[in-house]
Parts: C-alpha cells; sequence; structure tokens
C-alpha cells in the first residue's frame, strides 16, 4: 500500500510512489523549462506577461499526469521484481494522492478550469504597487511576490470582459488538486498565515470580489475522489482520496522531520533557503518568522532567491573543464570547484543575480565577482560561486544565532543533497552537522505524511516525520580558518554593491 505524491518545482515537476513507511517504490520527473508562457485559447492576453517568471500553467497538468503515470508503473515493475512474495501478491495499492508546489504563485483560471494567461511566479514583482496598498490594509509588510497584491494586479490590469471569465484565482498545488478531484481551494497550512494571503475584510476593502478566491483549506484534509479523467490518465480506480498538502517549502520541513527546535531545512534547487524550527518568532523583519506547521513552533528563513540558479547560469556561461572533458552541469561545475583550495585564493562571488528577500531585503541587488585576477581560474571561480551559498545561509544563520536561538543540525532537501563537496563545505562554513535523507525530494515525503495523517495512520505530524522520514548520510563540519576570512570578504563586498540600509546593516 502507498502514497502518490506531487511536487510542482520552479524547474522540475516530480511525482513519487512512496510506500507507508517513507521508502521510495517509483519516481519520475519532468522538466518545466521549456514552455515558459501561453496565451489562452481566446488570444487575450493579461498586459506585460510575456515575462521569464511567467508559467505554463497547463505544462503542470500534462505534466504531472504523465510523469504520475510513469511512477505508478514503476512501483508496479518493482513489486513484480521483489523477492517478496507477499509484496507480489498484493499488487499496488495507491490509498491517497496529495500535492505540493511552489509559492507564492498565482493564477487566473475560467470555468472550464482553463488559464487565463500565465501564472504569476514567486519571482514576479510586477506588483509593487499593490503591495504597498495592500500593506496598509494588512497593517504588515506584504511583498510583491504575495498571492493578494499578485491578484490585486491582475484584477485592474483586466478589462471587464476578462475579469467576467476569471472564476478562481489560485497557486500551483491547487490548481492540480482541482484537476485531480475538481474541488476548488486554498491551502492554509496554518491559521497565523491568513493575515498574509487574505481574508473577507481585505479583500473588501480592495474592491476585490470574495467568490473568486476558494475557501481555505488545512493540510492533510480529504479534499474529494480521484475524478474519471485523472484516473483515467494515471491509470488508477476513480475514488481514491485526494489529500491537501503544503507549500512546497513547509512540505520540505515536514518531510525533512524538521519538527524539532534547533533543526533546520536547507531547501536546495533554483532558490535556496535555511528554514530554522524555533520556539519563537525573530524580533524584527529581517527573517522570515511564519507559524511552522507543528502548533506552538515558528519557521524562522532567510535564504538566496537565486541559489541553484546561479550555479546553473555560470555552468552554462563558463563551462568547466575537468579531466580534458568540458561540462555545463552544475555537477561539472561543484566538481571542478573541488579542485580549488578553500576560499577560491581570494575570489568572492555574490549570488544575487534578481535581487534578494530575506535576510537582505534588496529588490535591486545584483550579483558579482570581486577580487578576480590573473591567477583565478575556472576552478577558483566554481568555487568562489559555491562558497557563496554557504555563506548566504550564514548570513540568516548568524542573525538567529545572534537572537540566541538554538541551531545544532542542518537537513538537505533537494539536488543539492547528493553533492558530498556541497554538504561539507555547508557543514564547514555553518560549524554545524550536515545531514542528507534517504528521500531528498523532501516535499514529496511531506505530501505522503499529509496523507497518512489524512487517512488516519499516524496522529500528528510530527509522529508521521518521524515515522517516514531516515537520514542516509551526514557530514561533520571541520573548522577551516579560509572560510572565516573568506566570509568576511564576501560580507565586505555585499555592503560595497548594496545601497540597501538593511543589507549594510547585516553585512556590516
Amino acid at each position: 500500500m502507498a502514497y502518490l505524491c506531487f511536487d510542482i518545482g520552479s524547474s522540475t515537476l516530480k511525482a513519487a510512489v512512496l510506500s507507508e513507511e517513507g521508502r521510495l517504490l517509483g519516481f519520475a520527473r519532468r522538466d518545466l523549462r521549456a514552455r515558459k508562457s501561453i496565451v489562452d485559447r481566446a488570444g487575450e492576453t493579461f498586459a506585460n506577461q510575456a515575462t521569464e517568471a511567467g508559467n505554463d500553467a497547463l505544462h503542470w497538468i500534462e505534466a504531472s499526469f504523465s510523469s504520475g503515470a510513469e511512477a505508478i508503473a514503476a512501483a508496479r515493475r518493482a513489486l513484480a521484481s521483489s523477492a517478496s512474495r507477499r509484496a507480489k501478491s498484493k499488487g499496488l495499492e495507491i490509498r491517497a494522492i496529495s500535492v505540493s508546489g511552489h509559492g507564492p504563485t498565482l493564477l487566473a483560471i475560467d470555468s472550464e478550469c482553463l488559464p487565463i494567461g500565465p501564472a504569476l511566479t514567486w519571482l514576479d514583482r510586477r506588483a509593487a504597487l499593490e503591495a504597498v496598498e495592500v500593506s496598509v490594509i494588512a497593517g504588515r509588510t506584504i511583498d510583491p511576490t504575495f498571492n493578494l497584491p499578485k491578484a490585486l494586479h491582475l484584477w485592474r490590469e483586466a478589462d471587464q470582459g476578462l475579469r467576467d471569465r476569471i472564476r478562481w484565482f489560485m497557486s500551483c498545488p491547487e490548481y492540480l488538486l482541482l484537476w485531480l478531484c475538481g474541488e476548488a481551494l486554498t491551502y492554509l497550512p496554518h491559521p497565523g498565515f491568513e493575515p498574509y494571503m487574505w481574508n473577507r475584510s481585505m479583500l473588501a476593502a480592495l474592491d476585490l470580489p470574495l467568490d473568486r478566491f476558494p475557501p481555505f483549506a488545512a493540510p492533510a484534509l480529504r479534499a474529494g475522489g480521484l475524478d474519471r479523467v485523472a484516473a483515467s490518465k494515471l491509470g488508477l480506480e476513480r475514488g481514491i482520496p485526494v489529500v491537501t498538502g503544503f507549500p512546497d517549502f513547509l512540505a520540505a520541513i515536514v518531510g525533512s522531520a524538521t519538527v524539532e527546535v534547533g533543526l533546520a531545512c536547507d531547501r536546495t534547487g533554483t532558490s535556496e533557503a535555511l528554514n530554522l524550527c524555533a520556539d519563537r518568532p525573530f524580533p524584527d523583519r529581517a527573517l522570515l518568522s511564519l507559524p511552522h506547521p507543528v502548533d506552538g513552533l515558528w519557521n524562522v528563513s532567510g535564504g538566496i532567491s537565486t541559489a541553484g540558479a546561479a550555479l546553473e547560469w555560470l555552468a552554462g556561461n563558463l563551462g568547466t573543464s575537468l579531466h580534458g572533458k568540458k561540462e555545463a552541469t552544475v555537477a561539472g561545475l561543484l566538481a571542478c570547484a573541488s579542485l580549488s583550495p578553500p576560499g577560491a585564493r581570494g575570489l568572492v562571488f555574490l549570488p544575487y543575480l534578481s535581487g534578494e528577500r530575506a535576510p537582505l531585503w534588496d529588490p535591486n541587488l545584483r550579483g558579482a565577482f570581486v577580487g578576480l585576477s590573473f591567477e583565478h581560474g575556472r576552478a577558483e571561480m566554481a568555487r568562489a560561486a559555491a562558497e557563496s551559498i554557504a555563506y548566504g545561509l550564514k548570513l540568516a544563520a548568524d542573525l538567529a544565532r545572534g537572537e540566541s536561538m538554538p541551531f545544532r543540525l542542518l537537513r538537505v532537501s533537494g539536488p543539492a543533497a547528493q553533492d558530498d563537496f556541497l554538504c561539507a563545505l555547508k557543514a564547514n562554513v555553518l560549524g554545524v552537522p550536515v545531514e542528507c535523507p534517504e528521500v531528498i525530494d523532501c516535499e514529496l515525503v511531506g505530501d505522503g505524511i499529509a496523507c497518512a495523517l489524512a487517512l488516519g495512520d499516524t496522529s500528528s505530524l510530527s509522529e508521521a516525520a518521524h515515522a517516514l522520514v531516515r537520514a542516509k548520510r551526514c557530514f561533520e563540519p571541520e573548522p577551516i580558518s579560509e572560510y572565516t576570512s573568506s566570509f568576511q570578504h564576501f560580507k565586505a563586498a555585499l555592503e560595497s554593491l548594496s545601497t540597501n540600509a538593511g543589507t549594510k546593516a547585516i553585512s556590516g
């Protein structure tokens, strides 16, 4: 018996079949970067939609069905070849399905579940003016990347005919859930998130129609049964429970068992963030403080918006020469980086290619190599880029430690969990053990945990997390003096290139 789990990432959609014990039975992925934006079937578009932040929502659905069917087929083959007679005789039974996805990402859809223009992803900051207005009404700072400013922007950009076509505003995991079971819901991972999303009074003050926003639903709720079309696409029976999941960062937190004070989850991918489990919020806005999925705890976070994206960019533009072979992959870049000594011979890289959120909060911040000279080659440039990811996480970690927030272990989720060089680098820079889980895509495990809780297989998120998550490798920190001086150079470079007072306060 197993769970079918989906996670919609910024560049990749993943599907997995997980056993009730958290073992990976089948897995498939689809690249989402091939199609960036769409024009809807009527040929109408929202203004300024053709941006890199746009995303083809229908591609999520196509990729989900094809990858889900592939993961199920792989799980069936694995069971068929299993040495266990019991496993063979029982076959594969999918007991529940759950979805997580990147956010804050917003799209508008019509009454036939088709998108009206592209989704506006978490990288999209076009709603800056609307964010100011929303912040005043909310009584707190609401970033332009959040969903309500985006909804307000889309609503005001649309003419009356286009407004009439909008049936729902929703995020990417909610959109896939709608296609799976026909229920329109808004993920509310904790009641404390509502002030950052929307409520009746906020919508009324902004003159936005309440009936365009689906009702809130908590995680691990049985939303409905798998409908006929989705069942046919996936090769499953109708009626399998479809369960609400989490936004991706919270799915990774739960799916890495980061459910105790002092543990942190490092979500790697296009972006990267240190998510520290704390017993209280950070005292100011420097770090983002949101309620933890476990009641009474907080998720205190900060990171790098273009971490993996910066490594991909550098690999693609620089290329790497290793043992006479040229590669343009992140794996090749990191292999090349390992040939340089710690500190990259004094070279520093700033990985901020598209501004930054917490802890720097500087939308105009940009990347740079600082200290470049004739003695530096590919290896040093690659090393500086790799070290910059660890230094970006250390900025957030040091702020938390400065407020006496415990930080004793980092668990890595995502593609970087497979790279020993990068994991050891983070352990040495941050000064804490770095642990890699058996299933590195922790968002998918978080989906499985939501399924287990919805079906009554477990009594709490913490209990389910401890039951389904297992560590595979651990890297102990080693004191390396070069990182201390290099981090100081990193902060000095950051201060010199920023005009933001908050950045200068952190880096000074």
